[in-house]
């Protein structure tokens, strides 16, 4: 009897978290049919879903010196205008390496992007991600999710296409968990390939001052990561739980600010009760991050004390008053399968 009562709490806080079905890692499962999305991702060319790299993983650290690191510029746009599609639920939720997260006690309103300290499974997990395009280096931030393969994080697609100048993209992807003044606690890992959604590099634009497209309501990648010491990523580090599209519970974003009065030095955070769904589909909290979190997780159901919790957006655009992202469904799922695969 015990146990059947523990089973039935566990399936109420999945219902609860969003009436997702449940996909433990190792058994992802099939949320609502995603017909369009697969014809339309089948008829896409594999360029521009993904992109291997055939540097190796000691080229790409020996790229990454302290100067580079030190000047590399954060990606996040301005939000622009006019309505973008949502996308579709999903009902899929992948559980966090340490297991089910039952429902928490609701977060504070906090906007000031304050250092995360409390930082439990989120100290390994997320952290600064390096990118570049020729001489170019930028920096974003990114999160370890969990996987059947076990090497998967996640970021903004933003962070890894370029929508600014038309650069395609990125070069030398590095992610360096826990980084705390430009040092790698955690190592320093090395992307093998990356994924961004066709709906997202083909029509997401952006200027200095505001973006455009259909394609922001798509702005989420996946990167595998080569091994480090013998360990896959997740394994070395734990994962982040996802759901594919979650109810309006608290939320937690997390990343690493890099323009003043932040200097991308360390982990800092914003948390809202809910979140505000915008005019065009995107999703908005309060908070004064600057360009630099880009990518950062938004995570729901989180637990401050265990630093655990699930992915339903990345910090996408933002105007130093509030930050953006885009809730993860179809699209998003499709993708993370396919990188999960290394397809």
């Amino acid at each position: 009897m015990r146990h059947l009562r523990t089973a039935i709490a566990v399936v109420a806080a999945i219902i609860a978290l969003g009436a997702c079905s449940v996909a433990h890692p190792g058994t992802p499962k099939a949320g609502p049919s995603t017909r369009n999305v697969a014809e339309e991702l089948d008829n896409t060319k594999e360029s521009d879903l993904r992109k291997v790299f055939t540097s190796s993983a000691q080229q790409v650290n020996d790229y990454w010196n302290s100067d580079r690191m030190r000047d590399a510029k954060p990606r996040q746009p301005q939000p622009g205008g006019g309505d973008v599609p949502k996308d579709e639920p999903a009902g899929v939720v992948i559980q966090p390496t340490t297991g089910p997260v039952g429902p928490t006690k609701p977060l504070p309103s906090d906007s000031t992007g304050s250092v995360w300290s409390r930082a439990g499974l989120s100290a390994s997990t997320v952290g600064r991600l390096y990118m570049s395009w020729g001489a170019v280096s930028s920096v974003c931030s990114a999160s370890v999710v969990n996987s059947s393969s076990g090497v998967l994080v996640a970021t903004a697609a933003h962070c890894i296409w370029d929508t600014f100048r038309g650069w395609g993209w990125a070069d030398n992807v590095m992610f360096i968990p826990g980084d705390t003044n430009r040092q790698g606690p955690y190592g320093r890992w090395v992307a093998e390939s990356i994924y961004a959604p066709s709906q997202f590099t083909a029509t997401a634009k952006a200027t200095e001052t505001s973006t455009s497209g259909d394609g922001w309501a798509y702005d989420i990648a996946f990167l595998r990561m080569r091994p480090l010491g013998g360990k896959n990523i997740r394994d070395a580090l734990g994962g982040q739980g996802i759901a594919f599209d979650a109810k309006a519970e608290s939320v937690r974003s997390i990343g690493y600010p890099t323009m003043p009065p932040f200097d991308g030095s360390t982990m800092r955070s914003c948390s809202s009760p809910t979140w505000t769904a915008n005019r065009n589909n995107t999703f908005t909290m309060p908070c004064v991050m600057t360009p630099g979190c880009s990518g950062g997780p938004w995570y729901t159901r989180f637990d401050d004390d265990r630093g655990v919790g699930y992915l339903v957006s990345t910090n996408s655009t933002g105007d130093r008053t509030r930050i953006n992202g885009s809730l993860l469904g179809k699209v998003a799922y499709d993708i993370y399968k396919r990188a999960d695969s290394g397809a």
